[in-house]
């Protein structure tokens, strides 16, 4: 027995297993934002204000390795109480019954230029769908205050329609959403 734990042993130094380190997101340095066109004429932004998630990245590759997200749809904030509480019922994010807005990473691929292609599993209104999100890494670094932080950013665009938010014309509320991310996260 102790030959084979030996020999495990040898060979997880030798291949150079991963050692991802968790990072938790500090949403007090964050932002999950968006922007849809309005009237053909303008876009309408907004953000999420309360979320949760873990990044996973080896520091000794350099590599981002997962990340997973849960962002609470009642949070959202348009800066407009009245399109806030129509964004929160059932003609949009139906947020009694679907309370959380989901992302939990499915492959990563670093790319030459040294970013990430994340691929995952988002889930709107329980619609599940697979996006890619291109990432950039930033850190980690150890931070003044004894603390080793990572950050992380992307932007996409989503067709809302694909996630079951379908209220409006497309001229009035237009299909194409963008998303824009940008987290800190600490290591626990």
């Amino acid at each position: 027995m102790r030959k084979l734990y030996a020999v495990c042993l040898v060979f997880a130094v030798s291949t150079g297993l991963s050692r991802a380190e968790v990072y938790e997101i500090d949403a007090s340095h964050a932002e999950i934002g968006f922007k849809v066109k309005h009237m053909l004429v303008s876009k309408t932004g907004g953000k999420f204000t309360t979320f949760s998630g873990k990044i996973d990245f080896d520091s000794a590759k350099k590599e981002l390795v997962s990340a997973k997200c849960t962002i609470a749809a009642a949070s959202v904030d348009t800066s407009n109480g009245k399109r806030d509480a129509h964004l929160k019922n059932k003609d949009f994010f139906n947020v009694d019954k679907f309370p959380n807005i989901t992302f939990e990473s499915t492959g990563v691929k670093k790319q030459a230029d040294g970013t990430f292609a994340l691929t995952g599993n988002l889930s709107i209104l329980g619609n599940v769908k697979a996006v890619e999100l291109p990432v950039t890494v930033n850190g980690p670094i150890n931070d003044p205050y004894g603390m080793k932080r990572i950050g992380f950013e992307t932007s996409t665009s989503l067709n809302r329609r694909d996630f079951g938010l379908v209220y409006g014309k497309a001229a009035t509320i237009g299909d194409k959403v963008t998303v824009e991310i940008s987290v800190e996260a600490t290591r626990k």
